[in-house]
């Protein structure tokens, strides 16, 4: 039955005589996505409400019944697209009906192209129940099977080509549709696909023709000729590499013409910048040439037209060398006119955050490598020219390199990146030259050693070693000291210590030394640092310690074996360190704030005459000490003492006879070194009462007495320091019984002497 099959000219105008190849609509791809979007498996389900039926055979319908079908124009698409307020559905309704209104025959192209491809890869696809179910009418769906089966199968890259192929021959990409067309199979009965690529191989053709005029032209040294015919060339097929380099080799612009383009590296891709100059709405296809690549290479054509003269290109390959051409198109997209040719450029981006450091005999430079990079070369040029450079091991975005120099004067590093092309063999492209100037100063000689010693007179002396040339400081700093050698400037110095005598003079093997009188109570780390100009040099230290002196310092024997030492604490001092001279040793005792606060210091001593020195101790264990005036100290004579006795009168019968008063002198040592005082026995007593003592040497009847030098010789006679004098008491001078007897020392050296009195029972006379 007419219009059930294909191959009768059957339908509207422009009907098919069999299935298409090639759905021969401009922007096909966008479609594609936009349907994806909404999950539609052709374009035929945005036609038909559901449960409906699509009829495509002889023009297309929807059938919603028996009997009842609707055409689908342009004005029904456009009343779909009130139905369907989805922004994807509705643009896509609205790009199906401009697509209706150019071309009656093109939406139905593109439904048969969708549908053939559905049935092609479906598994039963040669069942007519198989097209039903895409939703195709029943009375149409035997008929568009076995056209399906008959049309030539497409592979990816050749439905791939079928669809772009509209989209290059309106932009005059000849060379690119003529690539696709060898692609696809025979056009058959699809006479539009014929006629189209008809039109590309005579275009092709044509381009051919003016590009071998263009090369004779060339071979026999008529650039002006040569070019004019590139151009017409370019004309023909916009996308011609062998065209656009002909222009490029044979191109001489006339002095009025407009300069080239500037193309500069940018963050991201190429910055290419239009000439002044009013070339108004003209529309421009940009290309990207690439050194080494093959003559015949399709052309890497820069999407977007240029915004104010600026256009960028963001698919430049690192480490090519590329030129840019841009050339003006007429309205219909062809070429017109010669092209603007920019300079060529590589694209290597340089380094980043360079900085140059120096310091006491090197040079340093760091930097920042672009992710791309190959390796960077690095180049330093000083007042005796080129310095030999270690070569860099890259290490990660940000390298760094040092090299030593004595010389002071103006560097200049140089450090470029290089680049390899991807895919080949050749060394690769350098990236422009960033330049970073450096001074090398002169340094001062570092300070190799100080030396602290205590002065006799007060104070430290301080001496160097090193640092000739140059002015050498002491100072104290706030922190840490830094490490010697540590490289400083004169402006971060603390100031030199105000209670050091200023500066040295002189070479430091020959020259003063240096005295320091620091405040007592301090522990100073004092520094050496050598100073040239505005450059410093760290050197050694030495730790200082003015310890504050013991005062109040007193001495008292609290018994014959134990003295009681007192003073008044040092400040905030830790330890106090006592020194005992006794019977010619020296014996120290270090005791601490919190226990001398408690339990005072008491010392274990002999009866012989001794002395005690005491000082702050040091709180630093290599503490040079700078003494404020000497130690304290304080002596205290040996333990001399006078005992007396009263020893019974021996018995005659009845009687005793009289009482002997018998006094001993003990002297540590020997004979003591001052004089011994006198001695008195006194009596008192009270009618027959209780006896009291008497008060002192007036407070009684005097008994007895013994002078000092008796009982000097008698410790004198005996060489060991002890002797004893015995006198009889003459009871006749005594009161009347009982009375009480008490001895006394007289004299000058009374208060230096020790009396040891007997008990007090064997002094009451009955």
């Amino acid at each position: 039955m007419a219009g059930t099959d294909f191959g009768h000219a059957i339908g509207l105008p422009r009907a098919l005589s069999g299935l298409p190849l090639s759905p021969l609509v401009g922007g096909y791809g966008e479609l594609l996505a936009a349907q994806q979007t909404i999950g539609l498996r052709h374009l035929g389900e945005l036609l038909i409400p559901s449960g409906g039926r699509l009829r495509v055979l002889d023009g297309i319908f929807a059938v919603t019944g028996p009997g009842r079908r609707r055409h689908v124009g342009a004005e029904v698409l456009r009343s779909l697209r009130r139905d369907r307020p989805e922004p994807a559905a509705a643009w896509l309704l609205e790009r199906l009906a401009a697509i209706q209104d150019a071309d009656p025959a093109a939406l139905r192209r593109i439904l048969l192209y969708q549908l053939t491809h559905l049935l092609q890869d479906h598994p039963q696809g040669q069942l007519p129940a198989t097209a039903t179910g895409f939703g195709v009418d029943p009375a149409e769906a035997p008929a568009l099977v076995r056209a399906a089966a008959r049309r030539a199968r497409l592979d990816t890259g050749q439905r791939a080509a079928a669809e772009a192929l509209p989209d290059d021959v309106p932009a005059h990409r000849i060379r690119c549709a003529a690539r696709r067309a060898q692609l696809l199979p025979p056009a058959g009965e699809d006479r539009p696909l014929a006629a189209l690529l008809a039109e590309v191989a005579a275009r092709a053709a044509a381009a051919d023709t003016a590009l071998a005029v263009a090369r004779r032209a060339e071979e026999q040294g008529d650039p002006a000729r040569a070019c004019l015919h590139y151009e017409e060339a370019a004309a023909l097929a916009g996308d011609c590499p062998r065209a656009v380099r002909g222009l490029v080799r044979t191109y001489r612009p006339d002095p009025g013409d407009p300069g080239p383009p500037r193309s500069t590296l940018v963050a991201g891709g190429v910055e290419l910048r239009w000439p002044s100059g009013d070339f108004g709405d003209t529309r421009w296809r940009v290309v990207r040439l690439t050194r080494g690549e093959p003559a015949g290479s399709p052309l890497a054509e820069v999407p977007g037209q240029p915004v104010g003269g600026v256009l960028l290109d963001h698919g430049a390959g690192i480490g090519e060398e590329i030129r840019h051409v841009a050339l003006p198109l007429r309205a219909d997209g062809t070429v017109d006119g010669p092209p603007l040719i920019a300079a060529p450029l590589s694209v290597a981006p340089a380094v980043t955050e360079a900085a140059a450091t120096d310091g006491n005999g090197w040079l340093g430079l760091s930097w920042t490598a672009p992710a791309d990079a190959l390796r960077c070369e690095v180049t330093l040029t000083g007042p005796r020219g080129p310095v030999p450079v270690p070569a860099v091991v890259r290490a990660g975005p940000r390298e760094s390199l040092r090299v030593d120099t004595k010389v002071p004067g103006r560097y200049a590093w140089v450090v470029r990146a290089r680049y390899a092309p991807k895919g080949r063999a050749e060394r690769g492209v350098l990236s422009a030259a960033v330049t970073v100037p450096v001074t090398v100063h002169a340094w001062p000689e570092p300070v190799l050693g100080l030396t602290a010693l205590t002065r006799e007179a007060g104070g430290v002396e301080f001496r160097r070693t090193g640092g000739e040339g140059a002015e050498v400081r002491l100072v104290r700093w706030p922190g840490t000291a830094p490490a010697e050698r540590a490289e400083l400037t004169a402006a971060e110095l603390p100031p030199p210590l105000d209670w050091v005598a200023p500066g040295w003079t002189g070479p430091a093997a020959s020259g003063p030394v240096c005295v320091g009188h620091p405040p007592p109570g301090s522990l100073t780390t004092v520094s050496a640092v050598s100073v040239l100009g505005a450059r410093a040099l760290a050197g050694p230290s030495v730790l200082v310690e003015a310890p504050l002196p013991v005062t109040g310092l007193t001495l008292r024997r609290a018994a014959p074996e134990l003295v009681e030492v007192g003073f008044d604490w040092p400040g905030t001092a830790g330890t106090v360190t006592a020194v005992l001279i006794q019977d010619g040793r020296r014996t120290e005792f270090a005791v601490a704030r919190s226990v001398f606060l408690r339990e005072s210091l008491r010392l274990p001593v002999t009866p012989a005459a001794l002395s005690v020195e005491a000082h702050t101790a040091p709180r630093g264990a290599r503490s040079v000490l700078a003494s404020p005036g000497g130690d304290a100290r304080a002596e205290l004579p040996a333990d001399v003492a006078i005992a007396y006795e009263l020893v019974p009168g021996a018995r005659r019968g009845l009687r005793r006879g009289p009482a002997v008063l018998r006094v001993t002198v003990r002297a540590p040592g020997g004979a003591p070194a001052l004089e011994l005082p006198g001695f008195v026995l006194v009596a008192r007593g009270d009618d027959g009462r209780d006896p009291r003592r008497p008060s002192g040497p007036t407070g009684g009847t005097a008994v007895c007495r013994v002078t000092g030098a008796e009982l000097a010789t008698a410790a004198a006679g005996t060489g060991t320091g002890t002797g004893t004098v015995e006198r009889p008491i003459d009871t006749a001078v005594a009161p009347g019984r009982p009375y009480a007897l008490r001895g006394f020392l007289l004299g000058g050296a009374a208060a230096s002497v020790r009396l040891e009195e007997p008990p007090l029972p064997s002094l009451v006379v009955r």
